[in-house]
């Protein structure tokens, strides 16, 4: 029979106050639609802090990388690419193309999270990371989505 760790709690926890930031400007710019006012500041917002996620799952796997003496480049190099994503979409927020912003977090956020569960179940990472992170990723990239579709309706 196979063990199933539990998830522990203050990670689970915080992983879920950190949705708080990525919803609350999706809020207001659904609020921004229906009153027929501009959401760029809520995109903004919402960039901004995707960027400072895609920097904390970065060093995460800095940090794993760091602690295992095999590590490689590959490893090292992979885990710079998703805080430059994270700039990248934010930077084309001021250059008027937060759509290609958003889309940019939510490729990013899947492609780091496939990365981190196949690493959880090849046991480089614990299982329950791998867990949380399926979890979080869903709700962060249904945000991203939401902005995708909320953000064209403001003006």
């Amino acid at each position: 029979m196979t063990h199933v760790q539990r998830l522990p709690g203050t990670p689970l926890w915080l992983g879920l106050a950190g949705w708080l930031p990525f919803w609350i400007p999706v809020g207001l710019t659904a609020q921004a639609a229906m009153s027929g006012r501009s959401a760029a500041a809520e995109a903004a917002l919402f960039l901004v802090y995707a960027a400072i996620i895609l920097g904390f799952l970065g060093g995460v796997r800095w940090g794993q990388a760091l602690s295992d003496e095999n590590s490689t480049a590959t490893t090292y190099t992979l885990s710079i690419l998703s805080s430059l994503a994270g700039l990248a979409a934010t930077l084309l927020v001021w250059a008027g193309a937060p759509l290609t912003g958003f889309a940019l977090v939510l490729a990013s956020l899947f492609l780091h999270w496939r990365w981190d569960a196949r690493s959880a179940r090849q046991g480089v990472l614990p299982a329950w990371y791998g867990r949380l992170r399926s979890i979080l990723t869903l709700g962060a990239c249904a945000a991203a989505i939401a902005m995708m579709v909320l953000y064209p309706l403001t003006t």
